[in-house]
């Protein structure tokens, strides 16, 4: 757990986006691109131009992250991936199914 994990955790709830960190494993290498993307603030259209794809697509890329990680709102994912970047050895955990 990260530091925001960990205060969160203290304080007797943890947020939903820290649970996202255990299921990483399901993720698609482009998928974990487009992850740790959210973490620089990147909007879609800088997203696009970076992976060299349309905006449609980095679209479905978010939909397909968000929902493999069961997350609400792509202010979570950006909790989650900025929180795997700062400690990436204590959120890389065993796949979830």
């Amino acid at each position: 757990m990260n530091d925001f994990a960990t205060t969160a955790a203290a304080a007797g709830s943890e947020p939903a986006w820290t649970r996202a960190l255990d299921r990483l494993g399901r993720l698609t290498p482009r998928e974990r691109e487009v992850f740790v993307m959210l973490a620089e603030g990147l909007t879609n259209h800088q997203m696009a131009a970076r992976l060299q794809v349309t905006e449609r697509t980095v679209r479905a890329h978010l939909t397909a992250v968000l929902e493999k990680l069961e997350l609400e709102s792509r202010l979570s994912g950006c909790l989650a991936s900025y929180a795997h970047l700062i400690a990436p050895d204590r959120t890389s955990r065993a796949p979830a199914a």
